[in-house]
């Protein structure tokens, strides 16, 4: 299929893009693509993307206040679009708009709705007791997006995964107005043929410290692995996010007699955590939630071994590969036994190549972009 006319298309991001992964990694993706396929693109956010000169910008405050509707009044009037997606927004700044956006031909994307992948200090020793609290301190916040999603203020909702998906249609959003686009997979340069095992085995995990990562469920499946990988190293990668949930791995090692196999590693640079990447024999997943999941696709460029739980697009990612397995939210036992099997487990010898290929195809760039030019020209 061509590429539609030429449009015009506005950007919006509430998400600070000084932050790493997430949403700024799909505004790059989409802003950039956007604009190598020929379409005027302006990105209204906090502050400009200094690589897309082209892009023009419009400022918006943060945090989200009632001035957000005179400065997306100020963008489109200016910039007058052909179509407006709203990359990122809260639930507040979604009723701000809506108004203002009924005359114009708009999408909103959702990462995830709360509670899910929000961050809750305390009670990392329950699972029961963290998630029941989490779930009564955003009540006030799931509530909101029910209502959003319930009156069909977005003419399109946007999703990167079945999973959310699933949670945009039960929170009542009309099937009809759902788009699942998954996030591109770009192939790595540094992707290296499979090579045998080390006898000191390392697993990696990337993600921020917060207890939907679910790097506790890494560290108690350590005990097992232990026992028939003596030499077994594992590093956990991330961002600080709660400095509870970091004190809580740190005691969660020492109690369970890990911590000299464990190491932790906060706010790697890139380069530093690709090499990490590179050296790992195993990457491991273990989130309780996710969106889509880009540090596993990611990972899966990189890492011939790979352990995800079946959330977000893990599972996809990992589909018909020899190299990936993946295990139940939440089972520090599937961990041990899902990394033992692959640590045992020889790889094809064009394994790399045959997993860049297919998610290649399965998620591909020109995939998202098309779809999205498709979403932009059609008609609810």
């Amino acid at each position: 299929m061509s590429a539609p006319t030429r449009m015009r298309v506005l950007v919006v991001s509430d998400v600070s893009l000084y932050m790493r992964g997430g949403v700024p990694a799909e505004v790059r993706s989409l802003v950039g693509g956007l604009i190598a396929r020929g379409h005027a693109v302006a990105l209204a956010s906090h502050m400009p993307l200094a690589e897309f000169e082209a892009a023009a910008h419009f400022p918006i405050s943060l945090p989200i206040e009632s001035v957000l509707v005179d400065e997306m009044a100020r963008a489109l009037n200016e910039f007058k679009p052909d179509f407006v997606h709203v990359l990122s927004m809260n639930s507040r700044g979604v009723s701000l708009l809506a108004p203002l956006l009924r005359p114009h031909r708009w999408a909103l994307t959702i990462h995830s709705l709360p509670p899910h992948e929000r961050r809750l200090a305390g009670f990392h020793g329950s699972e029961a007791l963290h998630y029941g609290a989490r779930a009564v301190r955003f009540l006030a916040n799931s509530l909101a997006w029910r209502w959003v999603l319930q009156r069909g203020l977005a003419p399109w909702v946007v999703v990167h995964s079945r999973y959310v998906e699933d949670i945009a249609v039960r929170y009542g959003c009309a099937p009809a107005r759902v788009r699942t686009i998954a996030l591109p997979f770009v192939s790595s340069a540094s992707a290296r043929a499979d090579r045998a095992v080390s006898g000191a085995p390392l697993l990696v995990t990337v993600g921020g410290y917060a207890h939907t990562k679910g790097q506790h469920d890494l560290v108690q499946a350590l005990p097992a692995l232990l026992k028939h990988f003596p030499q077994l190293r594992c590093q956990l990668i991330g961002e600080v996010r709660d400095d509870s949930y970091l004190a809580h791995l740190k005691s969660l090692a020492q109690r369970l007699g890990v911590a000299e196999q464990l190491v932790i590693t906060p706010d790697l640079s890139q380069a530093d955590k690709l090499a990490a990447l590179e050296a790992a024999d195993v990457y491991v997943q273990p989130s309780h939630e996710e969106g889509f999941c880009l540090a596993y696709a990611e990972a899966a460029a990189v890492v011939p071994r790979l352990v995800g739980t079946d959330t977000g697009a893990i599972a996809a990612i990992g589909r018909d590969d020899p190299g990936a397995r993946v295990v139940a939210v939440r089972d520090p036992r599937g961990i041990a036994a899902a990394v033992r099997e692959l640590l045992q487990a020889p790889m094809p010898r064009d394994h790399m190549d045959q997993r860049a290929a297919r998610l290649s195809a399965r998620f591909s760039e020109s995939s998202y972009l098309q779809l999205h030019e498709e979403l932009y020209t059609s008609t609810l």
